[in-house]
């Protein structure tokens, strides 16, 4: 198994890891509210942009950053870093919650975001789980298309659009719900039971990689699970970070990165790479 290389070690825990076409990487210290951008060439690091609690991330096809404000907010940043748009604190009549991550859906427009329901992930089963799927239409509009989900995190489309999965923290679960034409989604189906080496370790964010696996940041594992559609648990990869959280993959698909806590999500965070070969 490839080792995990450390590229950038930061004040804080990371988030919300996304690369650029051209190969930049940005990510959120959701503590102290901040979005930098890296450079892997040069090594070279900067503040981009101050969001409240910035969490997920993606770059949309016209250059707007979608980045979810787990304040509750979901936000719309131009490429210098500026607030353009909020797309959406309520939804018919909600205050969102915590908004965690997002996934563009380049088959029909739009974006899914989840929302965990929760400010902080619950030791145990809730009897009226609060985590929801939302849908963010092209023109804006917001409703939700999943609930009853024990803190809603990691969100991804199969690169086809027909499926859409979502790790599920508290349950430690990996569901897939099958998506319907108008972006609605059908009953979920369980991908995975997500397994956890310690009582803190839970499923966080997601990304769909190289042929089509799902790469699942195991936070409190040092690991990154890679999955096939079909639930099989092909690879465990070093993560660098013990507390993962997110993933994603350069244009080239030949190198991984993982945002984290080095430790845990009190102290130092990590961006690390990991070379993964040519994507088939």
């Amino acid at each position: 198994m490839a080792s995990a290389r450390l590229l950038l070690r930061t004040e804080r825990y990371t988030e919300g890891i996304v690369v650029d076409r051209d190969g930049t990487i940005f990510f959120s210290m959701t503590n102290l509210g901040t979005i930098s951008r890296f450079d892997a060439a040069t090594d070279q690091a900067e503040v981009w942009a101050h969001v409240a609690d910035a969490n997920g991330h993606k770059i949309d096809a016209d250059g707007t950053h979608v980045v979810m404000s787990s304040t509750g907010a979901i936000l719309r940043l131009d490429a210098s870093g500026r607030v353009c748009d909020v797309v959406a604190s309520r939804v018919d009549g909600r205050w969102l919650t915590y908004p965690n991550d997002v996934w563009l859906d380049q088959r029909r427009g739009g974006f899914y975001i989840t929302d965990s329901g929760y400010k902080s992930t619950p030791k145990t089963m809730p009897a009226d789980p609060q985590g929801r799927v939302y849908r963010v239409e092209s023109d804006g509009t917001v409703r939700q298309v999943a609930g009853g989900i024990a803190y809603s995190n990691g969100v991804a489309l199969s690169r086809d659009g027909v499926m859409l999965y979502v790790s599920e923290s508290t349950a430690r679960r990996l569901w897939a719900y099958r998506v319907r034409d108008n972006g609605d989604l059908g009953e979920r189906t369980l991908v995975a039971e997500v397994p956890a080496n310690n009582d803190n370790t839970v499923p966080d964010g997601l990304t769909v990689g190289p042929a089509d696996r799902l790469y699942l940041a195991n936070h409190g594992d040092r690991e990154v699970l890679v999955y096939a559609p079909d639930g099989t648990l092909e690879q465990r990869l070093d993560a660098g970070n013990k507390a993962a959280s997110h993933v994603a993959f350069s244009p080239d698909a030949r190198t991984m990165y993982v945002s984290g806590g080095i430790d845990d999500e009190q102290g130092a965070g990590g961006i690390f790479a990991v070379a993964v070969g040519a994507e088939p």
